[in-house]
């Protein structure tokens, strides 16, 4: 009778063992695929921040173009002023 209790328990702690490894990998497999999703997502904003960086750099470097040509077109206007004065005051003063 003690042995076949013995095996009863043995069967049963068995099986329990059984079940929990069966979870744990189960478990540590659903952790990988997060883990792998996790990742791919980590990647693809990664890629998206510095494609947002570099567009960030092109709007920039466009701006400075674009604020040198006002300031060039600016100054064109005040000399083109100067000399219309100039060539007023010369005119009235004729």
């Amino acid at each position: 009778m003690r042995l076949s209790y013995q095996v009863d328990i043995r069967s049963r702690e068995s099986s329990e063992f059984y079940t929990r490894h069966h979870d744990a990998q189960t478990d540590r497999a659903a952790v990988r695929a997060e883990i792998e999703v996790l990742r791919r997502e980590r990647l693809a904003y990664e890629q998206e921040s510095m494609e947002t960086r570099q567009a960030l750099a092109r709007s920039k470097a466009h701006c400075r173009a674009l604020e040198a040509r006002v300031t060039v077109l600016e100054t064109e206007a005040l000399k083109a002023g100067a000399h219309v004065d100039t060539l007023e005051d010369t005119g009235s003063s004729s």
